[in-house]
């Protein structure tokens, strides 16, 4: 079976479905929640109970049903996950860990979720608070790039460069006036630079 398509989903007002009981239906139905999709729990499957959802996740004690599950889901058109269970999944969710808006997720295709969820582990370790920070000042200057360097492969570079500059290890340092200050410097220069450049 190739790789699948890694991909983030807008779930908001979504209507996903979870079906079981235990922790991991919990967890689940925890998880989508967060992403602001409209989530209902049923303890258990029923023919039919798939129909109007999107998505659906299945965490029964009971994997027989999950090819039955598996058809309806197909006849619906509703992407499936029955957890722990690969051949019958439409996607398979990846070891997840946030820092306010980065999202780094692993997977293994289900091969080994042990392994994926060690490797975000150590990631999760590498990565602090900072590029939490970051983003959030990145995501406040978007709009003064667009301005200020209109060129989209000056504006790319730029932000290459602001990301490979000091500022993330002065917000390890939480100097987040000096990391901004070092930002709107490159910004300034970049500005600078597009606005001498031939045909200007």
């Amino acid at each position: 079976m190739p790789n699948g398509l890694p991909v983030v989903l807008q779930l908001e007002d979504v209507p996903c479905l979870v079906l079981g009981t235990n922790a991991e239906a919990e967890s689940k139905a925890e998880m989508l929640e967060r992403a602001g999709a409209a989530v209902t729990r049923l303890d258990s499957y029923h023919p039919g109970c798939l129909k109007g959802f999107t998505l659906a996740i299945a965490a029964l004690d009971h994997r027989y049903l999950n090819p039955v599950i598996f058809r309806e889901a197909a006849q619906l058109n509703v992407l499936l996950n029955c957890v722990d269970d690969p051949p019958h999944c439409r996607f398979i969710l990846a070891s997840v860990f946030e820092r306010g808006r980065l999202q780094v997720a692993v997977s293994t295709g289900g091969a080994c979720p042990a392994l994926a969820v060690r490797l975000r582990e150590k990631l999760e370790q590498e990565l602090g608070p900072e590029y939490a920070a970051f983003l959030e000042i990145a995501r406040n200057l978007r709009d003064e790039i667009a301005s200020r360097v209109p060129d989209f492969n000056r504006r790319r570079a730029l932000w290459y460069d602001l990301v490979d500059s000091p500022a993330l290890q002065l917000l390890a340092e939480n100097k987040p006036e000096q990391a901004l200050q070092e930002l709107k410097l490159r910004i300034r220069r970049a500005s600078q630079e597009a606005a001498h450049a031939p045909g200007h």
